[in-house]
């Protein structure tokens, strides 16, 4: 009786303390997003006067609180974004509430305090997460949870890829390659690239097996996609910089074939022409194929080449079924050929080093800011950036995905070669 007695009280207590921090809650966090801006520095003497950032609305999620704010003059969003983790750092301390909806979350038939002594510990130590982005006015999201660390893999819809989960929509976001046909990665080693494209390729195998080609140049040894080298839908693999420009020119050739039917058929592009295959060039470090860190003539010629067939594809490749997908874990300088870069309208972009290489992939600084989180990446298109979290693939999944589709040598069809392997050399055996 005594124990219900003092449990009934406690949670009384706590819940209309909560009710009261619940219903004042996003001024709180606003006055302290203020004043965080004021002593970092963001605020602009004008004179006597001190132009400050103004909140304009403020709005709650099921996720948080958004709010908007008006920069003062002679402030940037960069001058914002640069001060991201001063954000996160400062609404992040060890005095935490318990609102009203963790209340209801409550199971009363159940051990009362034994769950708000778990509720409890897990306020102290979940973290808030801050994003910022800028429409006219900059906006600040305040996430009340982070966002997972780790995403199962789902699978995609035909040409239609998983790029991740959003943590404001807690949904899944997907790259249309038939609407956005070339994707460039970037991010520092282990962060998720290659992971990435293993979820992309093992997506399309599943969704489309009968209709997507693959040629693929796996330039950190054959490490990454070497599991796809005997799959009837890879026409050739290449895992040195001398086979990916046997492999690059195949893709040229074949390109250049649709294009010639198109023209014979009066079409302006493989949709018209109702021609289902789509072929797509993924390049695992395509800094390898930088002409500029090249040794001898030889090696720069070969890789000069080598660029020069990539900005072809991605000028070229869209209408003719051909999608690009380059990646990088060393984004500084003409890594990226600028034609390639140009011609791709997304971006995939995990932690980077510096804002330096954020620029290189996205144009933009931000990238450098991301979580210490595999998988956490920039998703950024013509009128879009998100982040969010990669889906994790499994070396189960894909064996099970591929496993149906590996054939013999020499058994691919359609009147295309293979790529075959051999003491690094490549033969091309006509079918």
């Amino acid at each position: 009786m005594l124990f219900e007695i003092l449990t009934t009280s406690l949670m009384g207590g706590i819940a209309l303390k909560a009710f009261s921090k619940h219903r004042g809650l996003s001024s709180n966090d606003s006055g302290k997003i203020q004043r965080i801006m004021s002593l970092s520095g963001l605020n602009v003497k004008d004179g006597k006067d001190t132009l400050t950032t103004q909140l304009v609305k403020k709005k709650k999620h099921e996720w948080g609180w958004e709010y908007r704010y008006r920069i003062p003059l002679g402030r940037s969003f960069s001058d914002y974004e640069a001060k991201l983790k001063v954000f996160e750092d400062g609404l992040n301390n060890r005095k935490k509430n318990i609102t009203f909806n963790d209340l209801r979350q409550l199971d009363i038939n159940k051990d009362l305090l034994l769950q708000l002594q778990k509720l409890w510990k897990t306020k102290l130590t979940e973290k808030k997460e801050i994003e910022l982005a800028f429409d006219g006015l900059l906006i600040v999201r305040v996430y009340d949870k982070p966002l997972a660390k780790e995403v199962p893999f789902v699978q995609g819809d035909a040409w239609k890829v998983p790029v991740g989960l959003i943590r404001a929509l807690n949904t899944f976001k997907f790259h249309d390659f038939e609407m956005v046909p070339h994707l460039v990665l970037g991010g520092a080693t282990r962060y998720g690239k290659s992971n990435f494209i293993n979820a992309m390729i093992t997506s399309l195998v599943q969704g489309v097996p009968d209709h997507v080609n693959f040629y693929l140049i796996d330039l950190k040894g054959g490490v990454e996609l070497c599991d796809y080298e005997n799959i009837k839908q890879t026409i050739s693999i290449a895992y040195e910089a001398h086979e990916a420009l046997h492999t690059l020119q195949m893709a040229y050739d074949k390109m250049r074939d649709i294009q010639r039917d198109l023209k014979r058929l009066g079409k302006k592009n493989v949709q018209q022409a109702g021609i289902k295959e789509r072929y797509f060039v993924v390049i695992d470090e395509v800094g390898e194929l930088n002409a500029s860190e090249a040794v001898t003539r030889d090696e720069k010629i070969l890789k000069q080449e080598c660029q020069t067939i990539m900005s072809q594809i991605a000028r070229l490749g869209a209408g003719l079924g051909f999608r690009l997908v380059v990646a990088t874990q060393y984004p500084v300088g003409d890594v990226i050929p600028r034609q390639v870069k140009q011609n791709a309208d997304a971006k995939l972009c995990f932690r980077v080093q510096s804002g330096v290489a954020s620029r290189v992939v996205l144009d933009a600084e931000g990238a450098e800011s991301l979580p210490m989180v595999k998988g956490r990446a920039i998703y950024q298109t013509a009128d879009k950036r998100e982040i969010l979290q990669t889906p994790l693939i499994t070396p189960q999944i894909i064996h099970d995905t591929i496993q149906p589709h590996i054939i013999e040598k020499g058994e691919r069809v359609e009147g295309s070669a293979i790529t075959e392997r051999r003491e690094h050399t490549v033969t091309f055996e006509e079918v």
